[in-house]
């Protein structure tokens, strides 16, 4: 009986034993396995907080890699119009080039054209000088050709009677005189008092002969030049053939 009451005693105690140490290594674990909860919680929420912070920075990214590619795109677009643009004004430049080339040959073109009609008229006109010398000289005698030159020579010397020479200035005091053949001594004296009345001073008269002026005078003063020539009167009445027939009044 006392054994048995023993071991009950024993293994009640036993059991009371294991009991008391069950609560506490439950109690221990309890604590242990909330703190490890605990701690996984907050480690938790630290990952999901910087879970959150990338993902924040993802879309931060993402957005600035839009942002990047919309500005790319934008900067192509201007890039392509701007070279668009360029190559456009450069072509325009090119053509405005040729086009300016191209109208100063013909312009080249034309003043060439117009140089080769004032060569030809101008020797058609020297022709004709030379076709009415040798018209002269077949058809006029030495004194005939003398008396239209003393004509000729006599009329200039009157006309200047009616000239206006207020260009002729004081300064002047000589005047050059040109003629076919030599100027006589009374028409020499003729054409000095004529100058004289018309300029109310003395000018020295110079004399030299030109065939080539036909018949007449040129009376120069300085760089001006009075023509009186047979020469040029021919050469006027050409241009004023030419003319008329131009305007097709002949």
């Amino acid at each position: 009986m006392d054994l048995s009451m023993l071991l009950i005693k024993a293994v009640v105690a036993g059991m009371v034993f294991v009991g008391i140490g069950g609560f506490f290594i439950w109690k221990f674990s309890k604590d242990t396995i909330d703190k490890d909860l605990n701690r996984l919680n907050k480690e938790t929420e630290v990952v999901r907080g910087k879970q959150t912070e990338l993902n924040e920075k993802i879309k931060q990214a993402s957005e600035e890699l839009a942002k990047r590619k919309a500005e790319a795109d934008a900067l192509v677009v201007k890039m392509t119009e701007d070279a668009e643009a360029k190559a456009k004004e450069e072509r325009e430049k090119l053509v405005a080039k040729a086009r300016q080339e191209g109208e100063e040959i013909i312009v080249k073109a034309n003043n060439t054209k117009e140089d080769i009609r004032k060569a030809i008229i101008k020797e058609m006109d020297l022709r004709a000088v030379d076709f009415t010398a040798m018209i002269l000289d077949n058809v006029l005698s030495k004194e005939g050709r003398s008396a239209l030159d003393e004509c000729l020579i006599a009329e200039f010397i009157e006309s200047l009677i009616k000239m206006d020479m207020e260009m002729i200035t004081d300064e002047i005091q000589t005047a050059e005189v040109v003629t076919a053949s030599a100027l006589s001594e009374s028409m020499r004296n003729r054409l000095s008092d004529a100058l004289l009345k018309k300029l109310n001073r003395a000018i020295t008269v110079n004399a030299t002969t030109d065939p080539k002026i036909l018949s007449g005078m040129i009376l120069r003063f300085g760089s001006l030049a009075l023509d009186g020539s047979l020469k040029n009167m021919v050469r006027e009445s050409a241009t004023g053939l030419k003319e008329k027939l131009e305007k097709g009044l002949l």
